[in-house]
């Protein structure tokens, strides 16, 4: 059913009531007066600083990365022509323990945005206070759901006050730097994938109160609630003009890949690659990716779908590596940016250009503005297409479009007032202004044809002998030939220069347009380059290259009127680096000293209750049995659990199973309960009660009895479709000639609107009273027992009980019908049903719970090297030392063979939770957190187990070199 699967095409099987949510309003609110002049839109686009502009947005989340690393992922996304970042603003990263606010370090976002705008991008904020984002509870602190009354995500005074109260923090740091206080944000987005209000949409009176909130604080640039056409390929169909929308066209999540990858697929580049050229050529205005870089999950942010890696397959790679999907987007932020003045005021014209190729394979789209217009000829199929294309008077130009590319050609394009790029059937990949100078790149292989059509106002007082002068006409038409570096050509009219740089796909990968300097300059040859900084007329270029890489290509600069050879230094190639070696470890035991704090209660109180934000819990307490023998111990719980009874290891089970056996002897007892859980709900589209939602640990009345197991999974259910409101006339008469077999999770609805009775019969029962446990039904139920209505339970993935303990009933045979409705997509009971026969029985009271994984502080012994693994937590510490390579940057991980479930420290940073859920190998220890000799390490291992198969090992495919180059461009 509507499970959190990891796949992007049931994203809308998981969020239904989203979906139609965004549909239905993708709207945005306009600024206020105060911030019109810096950032605006029309329907047909955005304008910023008065200019139009078309956003290409990179995903990353400042959480994600270790405050060292923040200028380096911004420029490797300014780099792939960016030019704009979203993040979130997660709520319980900033206030993680209640009423303690942490702005500074990792978590310093004045910082953050400092360094945005610092390197000239925009900002795009989402300030929560639900975030998704597959973080710990959807980043709502632990102590939120310790507060009774409490509700998420709708009009709950309780809630507002706490939101409120971090918006106070906030909200500020956010409006302190929009455009028009000379800062970075130019949209702000409110809350985040609600299930009722997207766009301008505000159902109720919560989405007025954060309105009116951030408004009162100070809020002035455009804003919208939840997002904007989240989808792995958001422009579908392709038609996205829309004249009812008084605003643009773009989508805040573009999820490029997903987050249950490592690195990069064969397919990735060309498949993302194909959905952002849709965007750019069916009119779209802009476009975010998520991710760009996803990062990592320290400490114990990650929820249940992840593990420390958050990779996400994205084009900048969880160490900063850079994979074949950074140039595929590069090459569309390019082409994007450079006609931003089409693209942000165009209207759809491809009924005008319908016969300009016959072939009826290839589907064309035209964006036309007062500056010109672009054409878009794409080839949806899987082989590639030779054409002959027909425009203007050129009826000779065959055109190669490759599988599944979109080829943009460019017609009657103004370049400025005295110069009209008339026709380019050649791609472009980039057009920079550098002063008087305007150079095109373009992209074309070997034997392509290189084709640019120009008209000028003044005749040429230079011209490359390529090119044909035909009255006011110049044309630059040959074949591309096999290049060593990019072919120039150029010519000059009036005090206009413009020049044409032909390159193939390895140097347009290889090219980087560089703005910090106020010069535009045109770097080639380089795999990426990072720094680059100009004093006086000495230029400092800092590139990088993959330290496996081979091919060492020329670096050329381009600058308004030269091109100036860039001698680099050899970088030696280094051998190949061995695992480093570890230290001798040492040990100490995970079970709480003596001294420990401990909470006290009468029943066992969920994992947080005590504020303590790790994945650990310990409780304890004492029971008294009559006799020797089988017990079974019931507490409900989520996550994993050991018992210990007197000390020794008695069980291990999974806590949401509601029972677990124990061998007693008679007598007086001291049950100890370890839990552990690997990682919070992200609690999507849930609006409710937080406290009955998602509990870790062990929690509720214990009890323990002799005999068992109590608890069953009710089998052999049967279902039959029904009418909306049939629940109103009771379940009918069950026949198996009407009802068919039904399995559970099953979609009984064909992904569709419905409605359907479930039946099953419950064998007389010899207790006092049973409970029926219903985990999920998709999405509302209403339970009937012998035909009389006994429940309605409304929402999917909420679990509730109905308790049975009426003699009468009990003694015979009881039917259960369940009527479903189900409002979209799948449909069914999608958990298994289960019975609880215990009965009545005393609760066991005077509990204590210790929540954490304890100090490290003392304790350590040398662990021996023949001991046995343990039957409880461990610690294990060792120590080992990297030495720096000069002018290589080398990327470490520890690899957690052999070890159960936990956490990594490197020198006190805690690097997140293992086992991996995605394939990444090993937990990355940032460059940043290692010390240039000794480092120390420590594992906390929840199931004991010892780490003589672990390694700390390189990972050369991420790692990098780097050359600084000097160049004299007087």
């Amino acid at each position: 059913m509507k499970r959190y699967l990891l796949f992007i095409a049931v994203y809308l099987l998981l969020y239904p009531a989203i979906t139609r949510a965004q549909q239905v309003n993708d709207h945005i609110f306009k600024p206020a007066p105060a911030a019109k002049s810096f950032i605006d839109f029309d329907n047909k686009g955005f304008m910023v600083n008065g200019k139009r502009t078309f956003l290409v947005s990179a995903g990353l989340e400042y959480a994600r990365v270790p405050r060292q690393l923040w200028r380096d992922r911004l420029m490797r996304i300014k780099r792939a022509g960016f030019n704009c970042v979203e993040v979130y603003t997660i709520w319980n990263f900033h206030e993680p323990v209640e009423g303690k606010f942490n702005f500074s370090g990792d978590a310093d976002l004045d910082a953050f945005l400092n360094i945005v705008k610092e390197l000239g991008l925009y900002s795009i904020v989402r300030v929560g206070p639900y975030y998704c984002a597959e973080w710990d509870s959807g980043g709502y602190p632990i102590w939120l759901k310790f507060k009774k009354g409490l509700r998420v995500r709708e009009h709950n005074a309780l809630f507002e006050q706490y939101v409120d109260r971090f918006f106070d923090k906030l909200l500020p740091i956010v409006f302190k730097h929009q455009i028009n206080h000379n800062g970075s944000v130019i949209l702000v987005q409110l809350e985040n994938e609600h299930p009722q209000g997207w766009g301008t949409d505000m159902p109720d009176d919560y989405f007025r109160h954060l309105q009116t909130k951030a408004l009162s604080m100070g809020m002035e640039v455009p804003y919208f609630f939840s997002g904007l056409h989240h989808a792995s390929d958001p422009a579908g169909d392709g038609h996205l003009d829309d004249a009812k929308r008084p605003n643009p066209w773009f989508s805040t999540e573009f999820w490029s890949v997903w987050y249950n990858q490592y690195g990069a697929k064969p397919a990735d580049a060309a498949v993302y690659d194909r959905r952002t050229w849709k965007i750019i050529a069916h009119g779209g205005n802009g476009y975010n990716y998520y991710m760009a870089h996803g990062g990592s999950n320290f400490g114990y942010t990650n929820n249940d779908e992840d593990a420390a890696s958050y990779d996400y397959g994205a084009a900048v790679g969880q160490a900063g590596d850079l994979r074949p999907i950074y140039y595929a987007f590069k090459r569309a932020s390019w082409f994007s940016r450079s006609f931003e003045d089409v693209l942000e005021n165009s209207v759809n014209d491809s009924a005008s250009y319908s016969k300009i190729i016959a072939d009826t394979a290839l589907k064309v789209s035209v964006r036309k503005s007062p500056e010109g217009s672009l054409i878009f000829i794409d080839n949806p199929g899987k082989q590639a297409i030779t054409a002959k294309l027909n425009i203007d008077s050129v009826s000779d130009f065959n055109l190669n479009v490759s599988p599944g590319e979109i080829y943009p050609l460019v017609h009657q394009y103004r370049l400025n007032q005295q110069v009209t790029l008339n026709r380019a059937l050649t791609r472009i990949y980039a057009i920079v202004k550098q002063g008087n100078t305007i150079t095109i790149i373009t992209d074309a292989e070997q034997g392509a044809r290189l084709y640019l059509d120009f008209t000028v106002q003044l005749a040429p007082d230079m011209l490359s002998p390529a090119f044909k002068l035909t009255g006011n006409r110049l044309l630059l038409d040959e074949l591309m030939s096999a290049i060593d570096q990019p072919k120039e050509y150029m010519f000059e009219t009036g005090d206009q220069i413009v020049r044409v740089l032909a390159m193939n796909r390895a140097w347009t990968d290889r090219t980087f347009i560089d703005e910090s300097t106020g010069q535009n300059l045109i770097i080639s040859g380089a795999d990426y380059i990072h720094d680059v900084k100009l004093k006086g007329t000495q230029l400092s270029v800092e590139t990088e290259a993959p330290l496996l890489a081979k091919e060492q290509y020329p670096k050329l600069l381009y600058t308004a009127n030269k091109t100036i050879n860039l001698n680099e230094t050899v970088v030696p190639a280094i051998a190949p680096v061995k695992p480093v070696a570890l230290s001798k470890w040492t040990t100490k035991t995970g079970w709480p000293s003596a001294t420990t704090h401990w909470t006290t209660s009468a029943n066992p109180l969920p994992m947080g209750a005590d504020a303590d934000v790790t994945a650990n819990a310990w409780y304890k307490t004492s029971l008294k049995v009559a006799a020797t023998g089988k017990y079974i111990l019931q507490v409900k719980g989520n996550g994993r659990g050991q018992a210990f009874v007197d000390g020794k290891a008695a069980a291990n089970w999974k806590l949401n199973e509601g029972e677990v056996s124990l061998n007693l002897k008679k007598g007086t007892h001291q049950l100890t309960i370890f839990t552990a859980h690997d990682g919070r709900d992200k609690l999507a589209a849930y609006i409710g009660p937080l406290d009955e939602v998602d509990s870790k640990g062990i929690f509720g009345p214990a009890v323990i009895k002799a005999g068992g197991p109590f608890i069953k999974e009710l089998t052999d259910w049967y279902f039959v479709k029904a009418a909306k409101n049939d629940d109103k006339k009771g379940p009918p008469a069950f026949n198996t000639s009407s009802y068919g077999k039904y399995k559970i999770g099953a979609d009984v609805f064909n992904l569709s609107e419905g409605y359907a009775w479930f039946h099953n019969v419950i064998a007389p029962q010899h207790t006092s009273k049973i409970v029926l446990q219903f985990k999920s039904v998709d999405e509302n139920a209403v339970v009937f027992i012998n035909g009389k209505e006994v429940h309605r339970h409304v929402g999917w993935n909420q679990p509730f009980e109905i308790v049975i303990d009426d003699a009468a009933i009990l003694k015979n045979a009881i039917n259960l019908d369940v009527f479903i409705e189900n409002y979209s997509n799948e449909g069914g009971i999608d958990q298994p049903v289960k019975i609880n026969t215990i009965g009545n029985v005393p609760a066991i009271s005077g509990w204590q719970m210790k929540g954490g994984p304890g100090s490290i502080a003392g304790g350590w012994k040398v662990m021996p090297v023949n001991s046995k693994a343990t039957d409880r937590p461990v610690f294990y510490r060792t120590t080992f030392t990297v030495l720096p390579y000069k002018n290589h940057t080398l990327i470490w991980r520890f690899n957690p063979k052999g070890l159960g479930h936990g956490s990594v420290w490197v020198n006190g940073h805690n690097l997140g939770r293992y086992p991996e859920k995605a394939a990444a190998p090993g937990l990355y220890i940032p460059e940043c957190w290692l010390n240039a000799g000794a480092n120390e390490l420590v594992i906390y291992d929840e199931d004991g187990k010892k780490p003589l198969q672990t390694s700390l090992l390189s990972e050369p495919e991420a790692s990098r070199k780097k050359v600084n180059i000097i160049a004299d461009i007087k």
